[in-house]
């Protein structure tokens, strides 16, 4: 889920201007937290960041990707009835924002043009839960899979020689748990699409060839 620049560059910058504020740099793979704390929300401010909820058995399931200007943890002007046991994980070389949850609510509170930033950008994030929820639940694995490769688009690096490579480092097994499906039904998937000319990858690099066949695909089922 990546928030449109114009929405993630200001809030970005106007959280990093906040007493509270604390900058920090992380590496791929490395914890954030490992359960959410109270008071205390992050926002992405580069690279990408992996929500995983753990259930009571073990099994994890990454939630979503958060691109640059997302926030995640404790959320102001919210109940405290959200997940506790998820966790936040770096997803390749990325930089977040601590901040204080009470003070972006006293910024918000004392400043009209923070607060209608912080809740257009806290609204573009909950419409790409609403669309994760939709997809998640009810599209066959193909489907789901175009979906979610299709909204990798969003955290692209750039086209290359022959399409556009995402720059998201995820595993097949992370993939796997975004989908919602085990590792060798998604290997199988991917695999047809990359015989069909639609994606093609490495285990360094996944570039999507044909952007109007994967979205007709993502398109079929709902």
């Amino acid at each position: 889920m990546q928030i449109h620049s114009e929405l993630s560059t200001p809030f970005v910058t106007a959280c990093g201007q906040l007493h509270s504020a604390s900058t920090r740099d992380i590496k791929s793979k490395t914890l954030i937290y490992l359960r959410r704390t109270a008071g205390t929300t992050w926002i992405v401010k580069r690279g990408y960041v992996r929500l995983v909820y753990v259930d009571p058995s073990g099994r994890s399931l990454t939630r979503l990707l958060l691109g640059r200007g997302a926030m995640f943890g404790d959320f102001p002007f919210t109940p405290g009835f959200f997940l506790q046991n998820e966790q936040a994980i770096a997803s390749g070389t990325s930089c977040v924002i601590q901040v204080a949850r009470q003070e972006l609510e006293k910024e918000a509170a004392a400043s009209p043009s923070f607060k209608s930033l912080m809740l257009r950008t806290f609204s573009s994030q909950l419409q790409a839960y609403d669309r994760r929820m939709q997809w998640q639940l009810i599209s066959p694995l193909r489907t789901r899979i175009a979906t979610a490769l299709y909204d990798l688009v969003c955290f692209s690096g750039g086209r290359c020689g022959h399409g556009h490579l995402v720059d998201v480092r995820l595993t097949h097994e992370e993939f796997s748990e975004l989908v919602v499906a085990t590792r060798p039904a998604v290997s199988e998937v991917l695999v047809d699409l990359k015989h069909e000319g639609i994606i093609d990858y490495t285990r360094s690099h996944l570039c999507l060839l044909n952007l109007d066949r994967l979205l007709s695909l993502s398109a079929a089922e709902h």
